[in-house]
């Protein structure tokens, strides 16, 4: 058994990564605090003031506010910290409706200020979900989750976190598909498409949701589902934020099982076995469709001078017998432990701490060792690199092998479908994620620059053996990958198209400019 610190920040491996001390304190939304400006008291900052016109004064939060610093410090990567003019937090749909509409209306013919809209907060680059010269509509009031047992539905809003969704919905015995670090947020994880514990049996998290509840850019609150505006329903699977602002995710319940997981720890001495089980373990299909596992390399010295490997194993219905993570086991291990828990409590304990700057950048290639190696040996040099260029204590990676199998996209065609491209592909996969924490500004710019070289050689090389799978995986994209492109020429028109029909100003497209938007797909 591993000692307390060094357990604890182990199981943030079970959410991808190894950070030093995980964090389960919730962010919660504070209270907005009591402004200055009324409906006849302006500020002179054009879009608050029209949020005051539009009745919304007692929801804006401004920087001379105490509740402001308080909650931009909530926003996970300090790279998405910015400060816009003022926050707007909705208590409900009607609200965000007002709210869009007072901005879209404002801001006609401006061109000097934009809109973000932030639901969790947990994305790692600037600009996506914050913005500096304009107005933040800040979900952070949409925050609940409930369970209807007639019809099998979670509702839950998109600024809630999934640590506390499990916990609230563990009362019903149910849970969903969802994130494996608590404290990433609901909104772009399932917009995004959603990779989970879950999905060798569900599919991604996207392929769970039966009902969005959507505010689209004229201010209009519609329902996208199977029969109801369907075509929406599609682009929402993996679209992210090019058609509206979700409200509500109403999602399929699968019963709370305790799960049986663990983290195997091992030696960088022991890579070409580790290699050698990831091959075989992508490559078991759906024989093990309730196995899932994680494969991490990192630089931490808050664990030590040299790389580690941490396998993080979960059989998602508690199954203690399964003969699925056998190679994996075998590998000697500094440290290993299995144990019973809640998808909650793993939750809950597996948040990679705030409060840093971050560069994630991701590829996928074919189940191929000698990939796999090569990016081993990409790590090892940008860990090195990066010793040189700052010193081993001002930074931290975690390399992540993910197994991409080519039945993970089939659940989602079983399930109706998604816009994520992966139904195309005929070979297993790896989805890989380099990433490195910082703590300055010009640490990151050159971490970035490392990082995209260490990305550049794995791909190359992966061209060269036949086994590059053109696909990015969007939650976990830098912002010059552009992941919609990968998804495919069908799935590409489809997304424009249904993006013209739901907001023909292209509004989601200029006026909230954060993230990945179709229309800088060429």
């Amino acid at each position: 058994m591993f000692n307390g610190g060094f357990s604890t920040s182990l199981l943030a491996a079970s959410a991808l990564f190894l950070p030093g001390i995980c964090s389960a304190a919730a962010l919660e939304a504070p209270e907005p605090m009591a402004i200055r400006a009324t409906a006849t008291n302006r500020t002179g900052i054009a879009p608050c003031d029209a949020l005051i016109t539009a009745g919304l004064g007692d929801r804006l939060v401004f920087a001379t506010d105490e509740g402001y610093e308080t909650r931009i410090a909530t926003y996970w990567s300090v790279s998405a910290r910015l400060r816009p003019w003022c926050l707007v937090q909705p208590r409900d749909t009607q609200e965000v409706s007002a709210a869009l509409t007072a901005l879209v209306n404002a801001g006609s013919g401006a061109g000097d200020w934009h809109i973000a809209v932030r639901g969790g907060g947990h994305n790692h680059w600037a600009g996506t979900n914050n913005i500096a010269n304009g107005v933040t509509i800040d979900l952070a009031f949409f925050n609940q989750s409930s369970y209807d047992a007639a019809t099998n539905l979670a509702s839950i809003g998109p600024g809630d976190h999934w640590k506390d969704v499990y916990a609230n919905l563990l009362k019903y015995n149910v849970t969903v598909t969802g994130g494996r670090d608590g404290g990433v947020g609901v909104g772009g994880f399932l917009l995004g498409g959603g990779n989970s514990y879950f999905t060798g049996r569900m599919g991604f998290g996207c392929d769970s949701v039966i009902n969005y509840e959507v505010v689209l850019a004229d201010g209009s609150i519609v329902n996208a589902n199977n029969s109801t505006n369907s075509d929406l329903f599609k682009a929402l699977k993996g679209g992210s934020s090019n058609f509206g602002i979700v409200t509500r995710f109403e999602m399929e319940a699968i019963p709370a099982k305790d799960l049986y997981t663990g983290i195997h720890l091992m030696s960088k001495d022991n890579s070409d076995a580790v290699v050698d089980a990831i091959v075989d373990f992508t490559n078991k299909g759906e024989t093990f469709a309730d196995d899932a596992a994680v494969f991490v390399y990192t630089h931490n010295t808050a664990m030590g001078d040299d790389i580690l490997i941490a396998a993080s194993r979960v059989n998602t219905q508690g199954n203690s017998n399964t003969t699925g993570f056998v190679k994996i086991n075998q590998i000697p291990a500094i440290s290993s432990d299995m144990t019973r828990r809640s998808m909650a409590d793993l939750a809950l304990n597996s948040q990679i701490p705030a409060g840093s700057r971050s560069v994630w950048f991701t590829l996928t290639f074919k189940n191929d060792a000698s990939i796999l190696k090569e990016a081993v040996d990409a790590h090892q040099v940008f860990v090195d690199t990066m010793k040189a260029a700052v010193g081993a204590d001002e930074f931290t990676t975690q390399m992540v092998f993910q197994p991409l199998p080519t039945y993970f996209a089939k659940i989602g065609s079983e399930r109706g479908g998604n816009v994520l491209g992966l139904d195309s592909e005929v070979d297993n996969a790896i989805l890989w994620l380099g990433l490195v924490t910082i703590n300055t500004e010009a640490q990151e710019a050159i971490a970035r620059a490392h990082m995209a070289a260490a990305a550049v050689r794995i791909e190359d090389f992966a061209v060269s053996v036949d086994g590059n799978v053109n696909w990015r995986y969007l939650n976990y994209a830098d912002p010059s990958q552009d992941p919609i492109k990968t998804y495919g020429d069908a799935n590409i028109n489809f997304i424009r198209s249904v993006a013209s029909q739901y907001d023909p100003e292209g509004v989601f497209q200029k006026r909230i400019p954060g993230g990945f938007k179709i229309s800088r797909v060429n």
